[in-house]
Protein backbone atom coordinates (compact mmCIF):
# COMPACT_ATOMS: atom_id res chain seq x y z
CA UNK A 1 0.00 0.00 0.00
CA UNK A 2 1.75 3.13 -0.95
CA UNK A 3 1.66 6.41 0.88
CA UNK A 4 0.87 9.65 -0.21
CA UNK A 5 3.47 11.54 2.52
CA UNK A 6 6.72 11.66 2.81
CA UNK A 7 8.79 10.77 6.30
CA UNK A 8 10.43 14.26 7.15
CA UNK A 9 14.39 14.45 7.45
CA UNK A 10 15.37 17.01 9.87
CA UNK A 11 18.91 17.88 10.05
CA UNK A 12 20.39 20.27 13.17
CA UNK A 13 23.22 21.62 14.24
CA UNK A 14 26.05 20.46 16.11
CA UNK A 15 25.16 22.45 19.18
CA UNK A 16 22.04 20.43 19.29
CA UNK A 17 20.88 16.44 20.39
CA UNK A 18 18.26 13.94 20.40
CA UNK A 19 17.15 11.84 23.72
CA UNK A 20 16.50 8.72 23.46
CA UNK A 21 13.11 9.16 22.43
CA UNK A 22 13.98 11.89 19.98
CA UNK A 23 13.49 14.85 21.80
CA UNK A 24 15.55 18.10 20.18
CA UNK A 25 17.38 19.62 23.37
CA UNK A 26 20.71 21.11 23.73
CA UNK A 27 24.19 19.43 23.79
CA UNK A 28 26.34 19.90 26.85
CA UNK A 29 28.99 22.01 25.34
CA UNK A 30 26.23 24.48 23.45
CA UNK A 31 26.35 27.09 26.32
CA UNK A 32 29.57 28.91 28.01
CA UNK A 33 30.84 25.85 30.86
CA UNK A 34 33.54 25.20 33.41
CA UNK A 35 35.91 22.35 32.03
CA UNK A 36 38.63 23.07 34.47
CA UNK A 37 37.91 23.93 38.28
CA UNK A 38 40.82 23.02 40.88
CA UNK A 39 42.04 24.42 44.18
CA UNK A 40 46.13 24.65 44.65
CA UNK A 41 47.06 24.77 48.33
CA UNK A 42 50.40 26.27 49.34
CA UNK A 43 53.11 23.57 51.23
CA UNK A 44 54.95 26.06 52.43
CA UNK A 45 53.28 28.21 54.30
CA UNK A 46 54.88 29.44 57.88
CA UNK A 47 58.00 30.97 58.86
CA UNK A 48 60.74 31.98 57.23
CA UNK A 49 63.70 30.21 58.67
CA UNK A 50 66.61 30.94 56.94
CA UNK A 51 67.08 33.44 53.48
CA UNK A 52 66.24 32.46 50.30
CA UNK A 53 67.80 35.29 47.86
CA UNK A 54 68.42 33.20 44.82
CA UNK A 55 65.65 33.50 42.32
CA UNK A 56 62.92 31.80 41.67
CA UNK A 57 63.13 30.59 45.67
CA UNK A 58 60.91 28.14 47.91
CA UNK A 59 57.96 26.90 45.65
CA UNK A 60 55.19 26.91 47.39
CA UNK A 61 52.61 26.34 44.88
CA UNK A 62 52.69 23.49 41.89
CA UNK A 63 49.99 22.48 39.84
CA UNK A 64 49.07 20.97 35.95
CA UNK A 65 46.10 21.26 34.61
CA UNK A 66 44.11 19.84 31.02
CA UNK A 67 41.29 19.79 29.12
CA UNK A 68 40.59 18.04 25.83
CA UNK A 69 37.79 19.92 23.50
CA UNK A 70 35.00 16.92 23.11
CA UNK A 71 32.94 18.62 21.71
CA UNK A 72 32.43 18.70 17.51
CA UNK A 73 33.22 22.52 17.11
CA UNK A 74 35.71 24.76 18.33
CA UNK A 75 35.75 25.99 22.04
CA UNK A 76 37.30 29.79 23.10
CA UNK A 77 38.86 29.18 26.12
CA UNK A 78 39.03 31.47 29.13
CA UNK A 79 41.37 31.00 31.99
CA UNK A 80 40.59 32.48 35.56
CA UNK A 81 43.23 32.07 38.49
CA UNK A 82 42.22 33.14 41.53
CA UNK A 83 44.99 34.08 43.94
CA UNK A 84 43.72 33.80 47.89
CA UNK A 85 44.77 36.21 50.35
CA UNK A 86 48.54 36.59 50.81
CA UNK A 87 50.12 37.96 53.78
CA UNK A 88 53.66 38.44 55.50
CA UNK A 89 55.51 39.30 58.34
CA UNK A 90 58.48 41.01 57.84
CA UNK A 91 61.28 42.50 60.32
CA UNK A 92 64.08 45.52 59.78
CA UNK A 93 65.80 45.67 57.40
CA UNK A 94 64.69 42.69 55.02
CA UNK A 95 62.31 41.84 52.41
CA UNK A 96 59.96 39.18 51.36
CA UNK A 97 58.50 38.86 47.87
CA UNK A 98 55.55 36.37 46.36
CA UNK A 99 55.37 35.83 42.75
CA UNK A 100 53.14 33.05 40.56
CA UNK A 101 53.05 32.27 36.93
CA UNK A 102 51.46 30.26 34.44
CA UNK A 103 52.37 28.55 30.80
CA UNK A 104 49.79 27.13 28.57
CA UNK A 105 50.00 25.01 25.30
CA UNK A 106 47.50 23.39 22.74
CA UNK A 107 48.40 19.50 22.00
CA UNK A 108 52.07 19.99 23.70
CA UNK A 109 53.82 19.76 27.03
CA UNK A 110 53.80 23.52 28.55
CA UNK A 111 57.21 24.79 29.76
CA UNK A 112 58.15 24.53 33.80
CA UNK A 113 57.11 27.95 34.51
CA UNK A 114 59.45 29.15 36.76
CA UNK A 115 59.28 33.09 37.71
CA UNK A 116 63.14 33.74 37.77
CA UNK A 117 62.79 36.69 34.84
CA UNK A 118 58.66 36.31 34.24
CA UNK A 119 56.06 35.90 36.45
CA UNK A 120 52.15 36.99 36.01
CA UNK A 121 51.87 38.44 39.62
CA UNK A 122 54.33 39.45 42.17
CA UNK A 123 53.55 41.37 45.70
CA UNK A 124 55.71 41.64 48.80
CA UNK A 125 57.22 45.01 50.73
CA UNK A 126 60.28 45.65 52.52
CA UNK A 127 60.90 47.88 56.02
CA UNK A 128 64.04 49.85 56.39
CA UNK A 129 64.03 51.10 59.66
CA UNK A 130 67.79 52.82 59.78
CA UNK A 131 70.31 51.06 62.66
CA UNK A 132 71.07 52.30 66.27
CA UNK A 133 74.69 53.41 67.02
CA UNK A 134 76.41 50.55 66.66
CA UNK A 135 75.24 49.45 63.42
CA UNK A 136 72.24 46.88 65.11
CA UNK A 137 68.85 47.07 63.19
CA UNK A 138 66.34 49.56 64.75
CA UNK A 139 63.50 47.17 65.99
CA UNK A 140 61.02 47.40 64.00
CA UNK A 141 58.67 44.23 62.24
CA UNK A 142 55.95 45.17 59.27
CA UNK A 143 52.24 42.77 58.63
CA UNK A 144 50.89 43.14 55.53
CA UNK A 145 47.63 41.56 54.22
CA UNK A 146 46.41 41.46 50.16
CA UNK A 147 42.98 40.54 49.53
CA UNK A 148 42.12 37.87 47.18
CA UNK A 149 42.56 38.53 43.34
CA UNK A 150 41.54 37.19 39.98
CA UNK A 151 43.32 37.63 36.26
CA UNK A 152 41.24 36.21 33.92
CA UNK A 153 42.86 35.19 30.41
CA UNK A 154 41.58 34.43 26.94
CA UNK A 155 43.09 32.01 24.81
CA UNK A 156 44.43 33.67 21.56
CA UNK A 157 43.37 30.38 19.54
CA UNK A 158 40.60 28.56 19.17
CA UNK A 159 40.58 24.98 20.47
CA UNK A 160 39.77 22.46 17.73
CA UNK A 161 38.15 19.38 18.36
CA UNK A 162 39.68 17.12 20.51
CA UNK A 163 42.45 19.23 20.94
CA UNK A 164 43.98 19.16 24.51
CA UNK A 165 45.10 22.43 26.47
CA UNK A 166 47.59 22.29 29.01
CA UNK A 167 48.49 24.68 31.92
CA UNK A 168 51.25 24.77 33.98
CA UNK A 169 51.22 27.28 37.58
CA UNK A 170 53.67 28.00 40.04
CA UNK A 171 54.07 30.47 42.71
CA UNK A 172 57.14 30.81 45.10
CA UNK A 173 58.88 33.48 47.84
CA UNK A 174 62.19 34.45 47.55
CA UNK A 175 63.82 37.27 49.79
CA UNK A 176 65.57 39.87 47.87
CA UNK A 177 69.33 40.64 48.87
CA UNK A 178 70.73 42.49 51.39
CA UNK A 179 69.47 39.66 53.90
CA UNK A 180 69.84 41.41 57.57
CA UNK A 181 70.66 38.07 60.82
CA UNK A 182 69.71 40.39 63.37
CA UNK A 183 67.33 42.11 62.13
CA UNK A 184 64.99 43.34 64.29
CA UNK A 185 67.29 44.18 66.90
CA UNK A 186 68.26 40.65 67.42
CA UNK A 187 64.99 39.73 67.26
CA UNK A 188 64.03 38.81 63.46
CA UNK A 189 60.24 37.61 62.70
CA UNK A 190 59.78 36.31 59.01
CA UNK A 191 56.67 34.78 57.69
CA UNK A 192 54.59 34.14 54.70
CA UNK A 193 51.63 32.97 53.31
CA UNK A 194 49.87 32.01 50.60
CA UNK A 195 46.94 29.73 51.45
CA UNK A 196 45.33 28.74 47.86
CA UNK A 197 45.48 29.39 44.16
CA UNK A 198 42.08 28.44 42.37
CA UNK A 199 42.85 27.86 38.45
CA UNK A 200 39.33 27.55 36.47
CA UNK A 201 38.99 27.59 32.43
CA UNK A 202 35.14 28.00 30.86
CA UNK A 203 34.48 26.75 27.49
CA UNK A 204 32.34 29.02 25.10
CA UNK A 205 30.84 27.47 22.24
CA UNK A 206 30.65 28.46 18.71
CA UNK A 207 28.23 28.34 15.78
CA UNK A 208 27.67 25.16 13.75
CA UNK A 209 28.56 24.51 10.23
CA UNK A 210 25.60 22.29 9.38
CA UNK A 211 22.68 24.91 9.68
CA UNK A 212 23.18 28.31 9.11
CA UNK A 213 20.52 31.22 9.11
Amino acid sequence: MSRDWTEPNVCIDENLTLTADNQLQLARWSIPRPVIDVMVTSTADGKVTAPQPVLPGVKMMDQQVSWKNDSPLPASLRITVTRGTRNWVVSNPNAIQLRDRWTRTINTQPDEPFTTSISNGRTGSAVDLGTNSVAEPNPGRQWLWMGAAESDEWLPQLLQPDDVFRMWYQCYYWTPPPWSDNANKNSPQHEVYSRYTRIMAWAFPQQGTLVKG
